[in-house]
Order: structure tokens, then sequence, then C-alpha cells
């Protein structure tokens, strides 16, 4: 192999690695230790799918369900592969849906696809032979606009009940969720049209918003009957600011909820998630955080 072949290599593999991260992530990550099932249907839409990832020698029949983001108008299950590969290399069963999009859609429909994926699980399972308790033990956990729907069906358990959901919400998993949901941030806007809202209960000004007590704030819901949650955010986020964890924080530990608060020093929105991936974990410390609290689940029940 010439030099000059082996530079072209070299600067098309730097070329992907700028430009298509995501591709490295999802495409050249191991995959032997699972098994990937794609594209399983869970009602009539072609966003309604879900692919499940099982792992070869699973450590617990605990199913993660992992919400992905995109500021509830982009993202695809399939961008998110690294995260199955991932948490199913921690040795769970790993749930990645798709759901509904704006302009398709608006809230609650996003959260309630959710909900109708999990409530399809089951049927799943046993189509595919995979082993299940009963009810289903499920942590959730999502990035972004999926860790505000993850809160979302912790806080408010109408959506999981009014779905069918025989399951048990073990723990939730927030990845930088915008937990005090700012109703004139240009990121929500128009998705979350027809909220109702409440009276003002507290009023948070921060970077210009007033937040309002309305029923798409997991902080409003938030009650002292949720399972553990963990919630990771980086500082230095200038998509969903930390606050939105700190402020979520403080009010489950004032419910008296368990509640794990993790912070990265010069992580950014992105680059939160990106850790998951084998090829991101020089990123931050979020694979090892979050096998870390997971296990400490199990521990806690033994």
């Amino acid at each position: 192999m010439t030099l000059w072949v082996v530079l072209g290599v070299l600067v098309s593999l730097a070329v992907i690695v700028v430009l298509r991260p995501l591709w490295i992530m999802n495409y050249l990550a191991p995959r032997g230790h699972c098994k990937r099932i794609k594209d399983l249907p869970y009602a009539r839409d072609s966003r309604h799918n879900l692919d499940i990832y099982v792992p070869k020698q699973p450590n617990s029949q605990d199913i993660i369900v992992f919400i992905h983001g995109g500021a509830w108008d982009t993202g695809h299950k399939n961008e998110y592969q690294f995260a199955g590969l991932a948490l199913s290399e921690m040795g769970y069963t790993t749930v990645v849906p798709n759901y509904r999009l704006y302009p398709e859609v608006r809230f609650p429909q996003f959260i309630d696809d959710v909900a109708i994926a999990i409530a399809s699980l089951p049927k799943h399972f046993t189509a595919q032979g995979i082993s299940q308790n009963q009810p289903l033990n499920i942590i959730l956990m999502g990035h972004s606009a999926g860790a505000h729907t993850a809160a979302m069906l912790t806080s408010d358990p109408q959506y999981l009940k009014q779905a069918g959901a025989n399951v048990s919400i073990k723990a939730t998993i927030g990845l930088a969720g915008p937990y005090d949901l700012p109703l004139d941030d240009p990121l929500v806007v128009g998705k979350f049209d027809g909220v109702n809202l409440h009276d003002i209960s507290e009023a948070h000004i921060d970077i210009g918003h007033e937040h309002n007590a309305h029923e798409a704030n997991p902080i409003n819901l938030a009650h002292g009957n949720m399972p553990p949650v963990c919630l990771i955010h980086g500082e230095a986020d200038e998509t969903v600011g930390p606050y939105h964890s700190e402020r979520f924080s403080k009010v489950l530990k004032r419910l008296q909820v368990p509640c794990e608060h993790i912070t990265y020093t010069g992580t950014n929105h992105r680059y939160l998630v990106g850790g998951l991936s084998i090829f991101g974990r020089f990123l931050n410390p979020v694979f090892k955080d979050v096998k870390a609290f997971i296990q400490g689940l199990q521990h806690l029940n033994d």
C-alpha cells in the first residue's frame, strides 16, 4: 500500500469522524453481544414501530426503554442504535421506539405514542420468545425531548394507564431533559399548543422565561410515589440549560423521591448522549454512571 493510499484512507476516515459521527457510532460499533430485532409495529402509523436489543447474556429481566430526542420534530430510532447497543452491552434487554413528530402531531401525542409502544411489549416479547416478568419491570430512559417524555410518563400515571400498559416503572434516567418546560422557547413553540395552563404556583424567571404551572411540565406533576430518578446534565449544555435538572432534582428531593443528580463539566447537549457510544466514552462517564445507577437499583431489591 503506497503512502498516498494510506493518506487517502486516513483523510477519508477523518472526514467521516467529523461529518458523520453518528454513522460511526451506529454502524461500526460492535454488536456481537446482542441481537437487534427491528421495525416491530405497535400501531398503524409508519412511525409506530420499535426495535428490541436482546443481549446474548442478560443479567436481569429489567427492560430499558430508551426514548430518543430531537426537539419533538426530528429523530429516528435508527440514529440511536448506539444507545440500544450500549444498554444491551450492560446486559439489559433494551427497547428503542419511534414516535410521531411535529407538525404531524402535537402534545400529548408524542407521549401517548411511547405509552402505546410500552403497552405492546408483552405481545412482542411473547412473539419473539423473550423471557419476561409479569408485569414488566421498565426502566425509562431518554435524552432531551425523550427525557421529557420519560419524566412525563413517570410523573403522570394517566398515560400508561390509558394505553393499557401492564408494566411497573422501576426507575427513570433523564439525560439533558427540559423538565421545567418553557412554552415560549423557539424549540417548543407550536408543539405544545393547546396545553392546559393553570395558575402560576411559582414564578421561575430564567433567561427571559416565565415558567407556568402547566400539564406538560414534569416538575409540576411530580409526586412522592415516583420511583428512583437519575438526572444527568452537561454543564456546557446551551440547548437545554442545566437548571432543568437542578430544579427537578430539588423538587424530587423535597418529595423524598430517591434522586441522583449528576453534572459533567465541559459536556454539551450532543456529547452527553454520545458518551454512551463505545466510540464516545472518552467524552464523559455517562455510560459508567448509568450502569452504576441501574446496578444500584438491583442491590436495593436484594
